[in-house]
C-alpha cells in the first residue's frame, strides 16, 4: 500500500514499534498466546515435511541497500507440491512484501510454512520511499537476481505472492515473468489485501490465459480499500473461474477474537523468531489458499477446496465463513488507501 505520507504498514500482530521513521499501526489488533492446532496433514493450509536451509542473501543490481533473501527446502519428505524436499528442481515463490517489510522477519511463520511444503521462495526488498517505478524496479530485478542465484528454483512452475504494496505489485510481476517464460507450466498467485497497481494501464490487465490469481480481503482493513481487489480480479484476461476475490470476515465470538485486517498475513515481531504469534486466520485465511491454488496448479490436488469455510476451533466454535464475492461494493470500514481520489489520481485507474 502507500500514501504520501509517512506509508503505514503492520508488522505484526502483538507489539510493534516502527523504525526507519514509519509508524507501524495496529488497530485494534489482538494476538493468540500460543499456535492454534494445526490443520489436519491432508488438508491444504497444513505444514509440510520440509525443513529450511539457512537463509542465503545475494545482491539486488537495482537496490544496493537492501539484499534478496532466498529461503529453500531440504530434507527426504515427500510434499505435496511433488517429488522430494531436496530435489534438484523445486517449484518458486516470487515473494512481494508490503511497506516497510524488507527485513522478512515480519512474514517468518509464512516462509517457514511455504518452505516446509517444498517451495523456493524468492524475497526482494525495496525502499519505503514512495516511488513506485523505482520499487516495481528493483522487486523485478530482485526476482531475477534470485531466480539466477538459485539453481534449483524451477521458475516453469512460479508462484506469486504478494501483501498490501506488494499484492498491488503482484499483476504487474506476473507480466515481466511471462516476457521471460516463468510460468510456462503453472502460474498462479495470491494476492492479499492488494493495494492500487502501477505499470498495468488503465484497462484490462493481460495475463497468460493458463495463470490462475485469488485476491483475498478483509472486511476490517483500514488501510487498503477492497474495491482494488475487485478492479484487479475483474480486469485480469483470465477464463472464467480463474480469478477470485475471496472476502475474509472478522468473527468476535470466537475465543480469541478473530480480526480480519490488514494484517492478517503478517505473522511475527521484529527481531524474533519464534512464529508464537500464528493464530487461526494465518493458517485458514492465508496459508490454505495458498496451498490450494498452488495444489491444484501443480499438482492436481485440492482443486474443489471451499475458500469460504474458515474452520472450527479447539473449542467447538465453527469460524464466521468467509464469502466469495463479485463487484462487491466496500463493505469495509474507510480506509487510508480508498478507491476514490488518490488512486485515481496516482494511476488513472478507476475502482469505485
Amino acid at each position: 500500500m502507500s500514501a504520501t505520507r509517512s506509508p503505514i504498514f503492520s508488522q505484526g500482530r502483538a507489539v510493534l514499534a516502527a523504525a526507519v521513521g514509519c509508524a507501524l499501526t495496529l488497530l485494534g489488533v489482538s494476538c493468540a498466546t500460543s499456535s492454534p492446532p494445526p490443520v489436519a496433514a491432508d488438508l491444504a493450509g497444513s505444514d509440510g515435511p520440509c525443513s529450511m536451509l539457512p537463509r542465503r542473501a545475494v545482491a539486488n543490481p537495482a537496490e544496493w541497500q537492501l539484499p534478496v533473501h532466498i529461503f529453500e527446502p531440504s530434507g527426504s519428505g515427500r510434499p505435496f507440491t511433488g517429488g522430494s524436499c531436496n530435489d534438484a528442481s523445486r517449484p518458486v515463490i516470487f515473494f512481494a512484501h508490503g511497506y516497510t517489510a524488507s527485513f522478512t522477519e515480519g512474514y517468518t511463520a509464512l516462509m517457514k510454512h511455504l518452505v516446509s511444503n517444498g517451495f523456493i521462495v524468492i524475497y526482494p526488498g525495496f525502499q519505503i520511499a514512495f516511488d513506485p517505478p523505482q520499487q516495481y524496479k528493483a522487486v523485478n530485478a530482485g526476482f531475477v537476481a534470485g531466480a539466477a542465484a538459485t539453481p534449483r528454483a524451477d521458475t516453469d512452475r512460479a508462484g506469486f505472492v504478494g501483501h498490501s504494496w506488494g499484492g498491488g505489485m503482484t499483476p504487474r510481476m506476473m507480466q515481466l515473468g511471462e516476457q521471460r517464460g516463468w510460468g510456462s507450466t503453472a502460474m498462479w498467485s495470491v494476492l492479499f489485501a492488494p493495494s492500487f497497481p502501477y505499470e498495468v494501464g488503465t484497462a484490462a490487465i493481460d495475463l497468460p490465459t493458463h495463470a490462475r490469481m485469488l485476491a483475498v480481503t478483509f472486511d476490517e482493513d483500514y488501510l487498503v480499500d477492497m474495491r482494488i481487489a475487485n478492479d484487479l480480479v475483474e480486469s485480469v484476461t483470465l477464463p472464467a473461474g480463474r480469478a477470485t476475490h475471496l472476502l475474509v470476515r472478522s468473527d468476535r465470538k470466537a475465543r480469541p477474537w478473530l480480526l480480519a485486517d490488514h494484517t492478517v498475513p503478517v505473522t511475527l515481531g521484529i527481531s524474533t523468531d519464534t512464529g508464537l504469534d500464528v493464530d487461526h486466520f494465518d493458517r485458514w485465511a492465508v496459508w490454505r489458499p495458498i496451498d490450494a491454488i498452488a495444489g491444484c496448479e501443480l499438482s492436481g490436488v485440492w482443486c474443489e477446496t471451499d475458500f469460504e469455510d474458515m474452520g472450527t476451533q479447539p473449542d467447538g466454535h465453527v469460524v464466521r465463513r468467509a464469502q466469495v464475492v463479485v463487484g462487491a461494493v466496500d463493505v469495509g470500514p474507510p480506509a487510508l488507501v480508498e478507491c476514490t481520489g488518490l488512486v485515481r489520481l496516482l494511476t488513472q485507474r478507476r475502482c469505485d
